[in-house]
């Protein structure tokens, strides 16, 4: 038994079950806390009837997704399909295998095990997370296309056009993060952390801000989420899925929101880092990597509670004509200063004058094309006449013509 468990292809078969039923099972109560968290920020009070304080809530959709009709266009090129929404939770449970989720369990950065709390430390961690995250534009794509509906197929290429224009900009924030490290593989990027005495969101800022905001795109989380825009598309790529096919795509959504928010912790937060409190206490390193992730998923959730969907063209030109030019900006900056050997600190203060010029930049730009609610606007608002309609099929008239109205019903005319 113990030859069996000492076997390094068993240890990561088992590894990589347990981490699969951990991110099913974080989808599951995201869903709860994310309807919990948003009716707080609106003041309702969410799902609270399925077991204590809701906890049974996650089941009961479950179930019900279960025995949900799923329905089958006539249109549709059925293969495809079906395997559109399997080839997103792939893509997204796979990302997560280079991820370091705690310390060693020996607490020696030296002493390596097979049961060590990752599944595998390649020296091109990055670069495996980059390849197959850029697989998950296929299982939109082809589950929009797949449909034989027009709206699904727009959603579908707004996806692919989204993540082509924030998929540039996200790889290179990190390149800043790579040269300050020395390495690709995620476990030795921590390490450099604790080594230079710093967590890399100090020394990159900017890369730090590009990567959240191509991260939230990334995943069609809002204010981004355009390929699902049910305003404008009907549910965009998902219209023609529904029971369990539907939500297979929203468990891959949900997955990568935690890969997001693992890759920012891991890159910029220091990991399981903690100011070296758990260096020696492996388990202790686990809890502090999940509070990392639950900051980053708040934020997510934050985000769709307070922020409107941005217009298309918007989109557009924030990814190629804001984000990407800052990104290249970053790596100038950072390659200057490690080639010059200066310390993080300039690479920091940098990066830091680059945010506030940009937020400064685009406030001004906002308010210049009338786009920022400004007391002006609430002025202006408030001075419009606003007339009621208490029949539903009442014209519509205008201010002037109401006016006339009413001065001729007291004349008598």
């Amino acid at each position: 038994m113990s030859d069996l468990l000492n076997n390094e292809i068993v240890a990561d078969i088992i590894k990589s079950a347990i981490l699969i039923f951990v991110l099913m099972t974080a989808f599951a109560y995201m869903t709860l806390i994310e309807l919990r968290v948003v009716a707080r920020i609106q003041g309702r009070l969410g799902p609270n009837r399925a077991g204590p304080f809701g906890v049974f809530q996650p089941l009961a959709d479950g179930i019900k997704m279960m025995f949900k009709e799923q329905i089958t266009p006539r249109q549709a090129r059925k293969a495809i399909y079906l395997v559109a929404p399997v080839l997103s939770v792939i893509v997204a449970l796979s990302a997560f295998a280079v991820i370091p989720i705690g310390n060693n369990w020996s607490g020696d950065p030296k002493v390596h095990s097979i049961w060590d709390p990752f599944i595998g430390d390649i020296n091109v961690g990055i670069l495996w997370i980059l390849a197959i995250s850029s697989l998950a534009v296929y299982g939109i794509v082809l589950g929009g296309w797949a449909s034989g509906n027009r709206y699904s197929l727009l959603g579908a290429l707004r996806s692919a056009a989204q993540m082509v224009s924030y998929e540039t900009s996200l790889g290179l924030a990190l390149s800043g993060v790579i040269m300050w490290a020395g390495t690709l593989s995620m476990v030795g990027i921590i390490q450099q952390q604790l080594n230079q005495g710093i967590w890399f969101i100090f020394a990159q800022p900017l890369g730090f801000v590009i990567y959240l905001i191509a991260g939230v795109a990334e995943v069609n989380r809002a204010p981004f989420d355009l390929p699902e825009a049910e305003q404008e598309l009907t549910a965009g790529y998902l219209t023609e899925y529904s029971g369990l096919r539907w939500s297979i795509y929203q468990m891959a959504e949900y997955i990568n929101m935690i890969t997001v928010s693992s890759i920012a912790s891991t890159l910029f937060l220091g990991g399981w880092s903690f100011f070296g409190l758990t260096d020696h206490i492996p388990l202790l390193s686990i809890v502090i990597f999940l509070l990392k992730i639950s900051l980053f998923l708040f934020l997510f959730i934050w985000l769709r509670a307070t922020l409107p969907r941005i217009r298309y063209d918007r989109l557009m030109r924030m990814g190629w004509q804001l984000l990407l030019p800052l990104a290249v900006l970053n790596i100038v900056i950072t390659a200057t200063c490690v080639a010059l050997d200066l310390p993080w600190w300039v690479n920091g203060i940098a990066g830091l004058a680059v945010v506030v010029i940009m937020l400064v930049a685009v406030r001004q730009r906002s308010v210049k094309e009338g786009t920022r609610f400004t007391e002006e606007h609430a002025q202006g608002i408030a001075a419009v006449p606003v007339s009621v309609r208490l029949e539903k099929f009442e014209p519509v008239v205008s201010a002037v013509e109401s006016e006339n109205h009413r001065e001729e019903k007291a004349v008598g005319v």
